[in-house]
């Protein structure tokens, strides 16, 4: 195997490895990876830009990993190591990427701790003894092959959900069964459509229906990004879903502690809480590495501090405080965006019911700013991820694939708008297929779901385009999937107005829509 890695790096290794007087060059890379692992970064060799190679060349893998007993080399260790960090077995092209790519991260972190440490004093040498003890404290740790999270029991639904999206102009009721997998592979929904296209009234008779005819057994959750929820005139919809409406500045936040997304298992919690720090730092504004790595050295003394448990974002808060006075930092962004989490936005309270066991409509008021809404929004998302994750995959009887739980995010163009939430989303929308969950998004228009780095429509088998601004034939068969007949589409798309929506099951459709409005009235609700 042969590694050439880039002049930077090549330059930080030399560098480094002067400092400490190392006689092998292979005694840097291998510890800035496994700082890099340590830190819980995950990259994704399909968006991050690899770094160059046009710096020193690895010729023999023994170089740069050492060697064990018998002279065999340290690659297998490593790579079991990282293949462990990513969950799947990685091919030798996609490993050298990876190691590129942590050793740059790796590299990085280090050298910026180097430059603000007083050499004379030996803060080099504290720097890395901190790393080789966090290693050593893993290694005293007893490996463990399942985690217990791995039996973790979750209620399922098991028979055929239907619901019906609206009738056709044949009046023929298009009922769908989303979790028959001779009909879908995936259950996840995107709905486009423009303000007054009526998605809003579609989605909420969608989930009126899903709750009716599991008697309430699936659970959801509906964030209204545009915190435009009344409760007074929801009541109707709450009631027929058994659904609890939650408003986050009037009804002193949600029940719920967004540290429960972090895996206390010794082995796994250094992943866990980067995971949670990336999220932090994906909606906080000019959030650099010294910031994440205050947060993580602050949130790991949290956790060592409550033995098992869980602090609150307000004690977050506090530390963060002290943290700040004590070394003389100004307030700057991550400051703020904590102290507004720990302002009666999460109830931290550890008797509070497990969020999964009820329905939410939680009401995001444009009261709070967008990077709050959205900060909001993913905490809760990664908990889900990190919940769901840890289960076993659903395992279908009879052709069914069993239902867990549905995630309706509203106004998903503000999410997709943003690098670092698309590819969260994305990481949601693949991790979770397995699990029995079902992912629905609303946008504004059907362009909104294809990137420059990704396809969400890809990952999505029920596309329902409503009404929206842009009409391009193009635009609109990339979103619902290639039709049978392009003049049979372009006729339907001629048809959307308000309250219309358009499917391509078999071929392109023009529905009807059900809307709650209706359903409400016509069942006396």
């Amino acid at each position: 195997m042969r590694i050439k890695i880039s002049k930077e790096n090549d330059e930080l290794l030399y560098k480094l490895k002067t400092l400490y007087n190392f006689k092998n060059d292979g005694i840097v890379p291998r510890i800035a990876l496994s700082n890099s692992l340590l830190l819980g970064k995950i990259f994704d060799i399909e968006n991050d830009i690899i770094p160059s190679s046009d710096g020193k060349e690895f010729r023999d893998d023994k170089a740069i990993f050492g060697t064990v007993i018998g002279n065999g080399s340290n690659t297998i260790i490593f790579k079991s190591i990282l293949d462990q960090h990513y969950g799947r077995n990685t091919f030798e092209d996609e490993f050298i990427k990876l190691f590129k790519l942590h050793l740059n991260h790796g590299l990085e972190v280090w050298n910026s701790k180097i430059e603000k440490a007083n050499i004379s004093k030996g803060d080099h040498i504290d720097i890395l003894l901190k790393v080789v003890k966090s290693g050593l404290d893993l290694r005293k740790n007893v490996v463990k092959t399942n985690i217990s999270s791995k039996n973790i029991n979750v209620k399922e639904f098991e028979d055929l959900l239907t619901f019906e999206l609206g009738q056709t102009e044949e009046d023929e009721n298009v009922v769908i069964k989303i979790n028959d997998l001779r009909e879908f592979d995936n259950r996840n929904i995107a709905i486009a459509g423009m303000a007054g296209s009526g998605k809003t009234q579609l989605m909420k008779d969608i989930l009126y229906q899903i709750s009716k005819n599991t008697s309430n057994e699936l659970k959801f959750i509906f964030f209204d990004y545009k915190g435009e929820g009344n409760p007074e005139q929801l009541k109707p919809f709450l009631n027929a879903t058994k659904c609890e409406f939650v408003d986050i500045i009037n009804d002193g936040g949600i029940e719920f502690n967004p540290f429960l997304s972090i895996n206390l298992d010794e082995r796994q919690r250094p992943f866990s809480i980067r995971a949670f720090v990336d999220t932090i730092s994906t909606f906080v504004p000019r959030m650099g590495v010294s910031q994440e790595n205050i947060l993580i050295t602050l949130i790991n003394d949290l956790l060592d501090s409550k033995n098992g448990g869980y602090p609150t974002i307000l004690e977050l808060f506090e530390e963060l405080e002290n943290y700040y006075e004590e070394n003389n930092i100004r307030q700057d962004t991550l400051y703020s965006i904590i102290r507004d989490l720990s302002t009666n936005i999460f109830n931290c309270n550890p008797n509070n019911p497990n969020i999964l066991d009820k329905s939410l409509y939680l009401n995001l008021p444009p009261a709070l700013s967008d990077t709050l809404r959205q900060l909001v929004v993913f905490l809760l998302l990664r908990y889900f991820n990190s919940y769901f994750s840890s289960t076993n995959d659903c395992e279908p009887k009879d052709h069914i694939f069993p239902l867990r739980y549905v995630i309706v995010i509203d106004e998903a163009h503000i999410y997709l708008k943003n690098k670092n939430a698309r590819k969260a989303l994305e990481e949601l929308l693949r991790l979770l297929r397995s699990k029995g969950v079902i992912i629905v998004m609303l946008s504004q228009g059907v362009e909104d779901y294809k990137t420059k780095d990704f396809d969400f429509a890809s990952q999505v088998k029920l596309p329902i385009c409503l009404n929206v601004q842009n009409k391009d034939y193009k635009a609109i068969s990339n979103f619902v999937g290639t039709p049978s007949s392009k003049y049979k589409l372009e006729t339907e798309i001629k048809k959307l107005e308000s309250g219309k929506g358009l499917i391509n099951i078999g071929e392109p459709k023009m529905i009807e829509l059900r809307q709650w409005w209706k359903t409400k009235k016509d069942e006396n609700i």
